[in-house]
């Protein structure tokens, strides 16, 4: 099928499952279950229940806030004594259904929407706004609040955020730092590899895991923000020193309903959490948006195609080696080789230096610590290596842009007597509506 020489593309879905496997989760570690034990104990200490929760948040009369707690819990049919309980009202399911089990199992208060509950349990019930909201913060007041002694960096966007935290977490390691990140490949805390189940975890995981990294001595942390995550108020107990917004195309509409809910909900990390700085990708018309409705103290912008950004790369020449470019930052003009490939590589390589930049970092040693990097795992990939082979790339491209970015940087690496075959899927339990403009990209 392939002749040497040629390309094969190969795109995340379900049915390649098996080759983005060998790239993607070959490297992962299994999950460290000090992390899972901590997640609902907090190490064993006890805290009342004023510590914990907003109060502000608090609907009507409640119990005495004094009571001793033990740990949180948002699974009734594992709660422990003296576990807060929380009743989350999830897509599904509700667990204000399971409040009696909760409350059979122990549980010292629970914490729930419906007042109605406070009814039946009136020594025990708190009726709060939204206990997503409550969740978040109770989570990080239980681990006190780790994300207060860390610079933690939050990327949002569509696509990009994996490369770009793995390259930030490059030229901070680069810098000797000692580095924590949290993403859709995997969790590092220093040196430790953990498995990831989700883009962000929840927040008492999250906060678990941001806690992990304070008592190792982590001092710089990047976490990939999905949408998903800020609806659901994940990360709402965390401070961020930097934003970075890569772009916006169509994703996780089955969830959303609308691009512009999609937007809003990716917004909120630059409007909700006081941001010192927010890098902004201008090249995106969304992005845009938050140069006017983002609430960030300082705004730095990235760019392909406008001089006027604070960071701005013309490509000259791309390779399987890489890709060169003549970039323009605050420092001045440089000529720069990297290994990444790819116009779209490019971009995130820019997002990384003005972050790295607008947190005090040195320009020319991100710029040295990038030159040799390869990106992440399973993100335009080279799988095969040898003469004798074709070159095969994987690449987790779940868009219709990623989808493309992927397919023209390949095709300015190939000859004019070789070929490119796609192969990719995309799954049929998400947004159907990608399918066919996914498609039409693959046989332009």
């Amino acid at each position: 099928m392939l002749v040497p020489g040629g390309f094969l593309l190969a795109m995340h879905a379900d049915s390649i499952q098996q080759l983005c496997r060998l790239t993607l989760f070959a490297r992962r570690m299994p999950r460290d279950s000090t992390i899972l034990r901590n997640q609902a104990k907090g190490l064993g200490d006890m805290k009342t229940l004023g510590q914990i929760l907003n109060l502000l948040r608090i609907q009507g009369n409640h119990p005495s806030l004094d009571v001793p707690v033990s740990g949180i819990s948002v699974k009734a049919q594992t709660v422990e004594p003296q576990q807060v309980f929380f009743a989350i009202k999830g897509a599904q399911f509700d667990s204000h259904s399971l409040v009696r089990q909760a409350v059979e199992r122990g549980a010292a208060a629970i914490i729930v929407e419906d007042p109605n509950i406070r009814e039946q349990y009136p020594e025990r019930t708190v009726v709060v706004d939204c206990t997503r909201s409550q969740l978040a913060e109770a989570a990080s007041a239980w681990f006190d609040a780790p994300s207060e002694q860390l610079n933690l960096v939050g990327i949002t966007g569509t696509n990009g955020k994996t490369t770009c935290s793995f390259l930030l977490r490059k030229v901070w390691e680069e810098s000797q730092l000692v580095t924590g990140l949290i993403g859709t490949v995997e969790t590092t805390i220093g040196k430790r590899r953990l498995n990831s189940v989700l883009t962000t975890p929840g927040p008492l995981e999250l906060q678990a895991i941001l806690k992990e990294m304070v008592d190792d001595k982590v001092s710089h942390a990047v976490m990939e923000v999905s949408s998903i995550a800020l609806h659901q108020k994940r990360v709402l107990g965390c401070r961020f020193t930097a934003g970075i917004f890569t772009n916006l195309t169509q994703d996780h509409l089955d969830y959303h309903g609308t691009l512009e809910n999609y937007f809003n909900c990716k917004l909120q990390l630059f409007t909700d959490f006081g941001l010192p700085l927010a890098v902004i990708n201008i090249d995106d018309e969304w992005c845009r948006r938050v140069l006017v409705q983002g609430r960030a103290k300082r705004v730095l912008t990235f760019s392909l195609r406008d001089t006027s950004a604070d960071f701005y790369a013309e490509p000259l020449n791309i390779s399987v080696d890489g890709t060169e470019a003549r970039i323009k930052t605050p420092r001045g003009l440089v000529h720069y080789q990297t290994a990444l490939m790819g116009a779209h590589n490019l971009s995130n390589l820019l997002a990384v230096l003005a972050t790295h930049y607008g947190l005090g970092g040195n320009i020319q040693d991100a710029l040295t610590a990038l030159q040799s990097a390869g990106g992440a795992p399973g993100r335009l990939e080279r799988v095969m290596h040898g003469s004798r082979y074709p070159k095969v790339f994987v690449d987790y491209a779940h868009t219709e842009d990623a989808l493309e970015n992927a397919i023209q940087a390949l095709l300015k690496l190939k000859s004019k007597k070789s070929r490119l075959i796609t192969v990719f899927g995309c799954g049929g339990d998400r947004d159907k509506t990608k399918r066919p403009q996914m498609a039409r990209v693959a046989s332009s």
